[in-house]
């Protein structure tokens, strides 16, 4: 697996976060090699030059063009820390600035806005719409992605938003999409929101939260499946998204203390809406965003569920999922119990046996698994 990216910036060696055992993805793609290539092709006007940087997934070109001082725009904190990580390893300053959270208020008018394309074409409107009041007639927008990861309706969206576009042409299956800011739609619809099926209850939703506008049907296999517990003082719902499964908890045993946690800005602002919109008092629960269970105290929970994610940005794997249970595990006071929703298609019943030991299939239908486990 390669590390050093060699851009005519700067050399870097650059590393995917969180980092693991045996890594075969490189930090970067041929998307960020491309657009860094078109840069330097106008490097002399970039000096003292505003530039915002949105959904760079682990530093290539906020840290490519660290002597202009850009700006990063993330949703992810696990980007956030691999941002600041390679920061340090190549020994490269980032200002207090340079890393905001995607519901962060704009205070600049940006000279350049380079955009990796997102999964989510939501969010790639909700980010639109956010930079209308934060770019001129002249800002240069550069939309960069990978071919298979670039649908028409990308195009559709920059033309509605933004203005007219030019495509380059395909190098290494990367393109870069350029706008010209002819007129500027910076009003958003989001945050949205739906009413759990059966209930009275408000789900809320931002732009870049999986199932925006109705119940997924993962989810509302795990609800109808949801163990039973005698008493609960300590409940973290890992990978919260939208809250729906940390909300019935919280009515369930409104005893317990609900942590609510995602590696998403947007998620767990989401959970945070749904939350104020059902509970008469969330004081005493918590909002977190977070690297998984990171910096969580060990034996300190009684119940954590969980449905762990099986990609990361565009890339498929396990190792948020193994990193999630095994931190579940480490979290877990116990006799605690750990219950996750999972896809019957991923190996996930052989990693869970692994490390705790038993592992009962509570409920199967035939696309979804809960499996429940007990911390002895």
């Amino acid at each position: 697996m390669q590390t050093e990216l060699f851009t005519q910036f700067n050399q870097l060696n650059l590393s995917r976060y969180p980092k693991i055992k045996d890594q075969r993805l490189q930090a970067w793609d041929a998307a960020d090699e491309y657009l860094l290539q078109n840069l330097y092709s106008q490097k002399t006007k970039l000096k003292n030059k505003n530039i915002l940087i949105f959904n760079d997934s682990f530093g290539a070109l906020t840290l490519a063009l660290n002597e202009y001082k850009p700006v990063s725009m993330t949703d992810s904190i696990i980007s956030e820390l691999a941002i600041k990580e390679n920061s340090r390893t190549n020994t490269l300053h980032l200002e207090q600035s340079s890393i905001l959270a995607s519901l962060t208020k704009l205070d600049l008018v940006y000279d350049y806005v380079l955009i990796k394309a997102p999964k989510s074409l939501d969010y790639l409107r909700y980010f639109l719409a956010k930079i209308g009041d934060s770019i001129h007639n002249e800002t240069q927008i550069i939309v960069a992605g990978m071919i298979k990861a670039m649908p028409k309706t990308v195009w559709t969206i920059l033309q509605e938003m933004l203005g007219e576009t030019t495509t380059s042409l395909a190098q290494k299956k990367a393109r870069l999409i350029h706008v010209k800011p002819t007129h500027k739609k910076s009003t958003t619809s989001y945050p949205i929101h739906f009413f759990q099926e059966n209930s009275k209850y408000i789900i809320y939703n931002h732009a870049n939260v999986f199932s925006k506008k109705s119940l997924d049907i993962g989810t509302r296999f795990l609800l109808q499946n949801l163990p039973k517990f005698n008493s609960l003082e300590s409940i973290i719902d890992l990978g919260c998204g939208n809250g729906i499964v940390g909300l019935n908890l919280a009515i369930a045993y409104p005893q317990a203390k609900v942590i609510f946690t995602d590696e998403s800005y947007m998620a767990v602002a989401s959970a945070k809406l749904t939350a104020e919109s059902n509970l008469e008092n969330i004081a005493k629960h918590l909002f977190v965003t977070n690297n998984c269970l990171d910096g969580f105290d060990q034996n300190s929970s009684d119940l954590i569920v969980c449905n762990p994610p099986f990609h990361q940005s565009h890339t498929i794997g396990l190792h948020i999922a193994l990193q999630m249970f095994q931190q579940s595990y480490q979290t877990l006071r116990t006799k605690g119990h750990f219950v996750v929703i999972a896809n019957r298609h991923l190996p996930y019943y052989s990693h869970l046996k692994r490390i705790f030991g038993n592992v009962i299939n509570h409920a199967n239908n035939r696309k979804f698994s809960v499996f429940l486990m007990r911390k002895s």
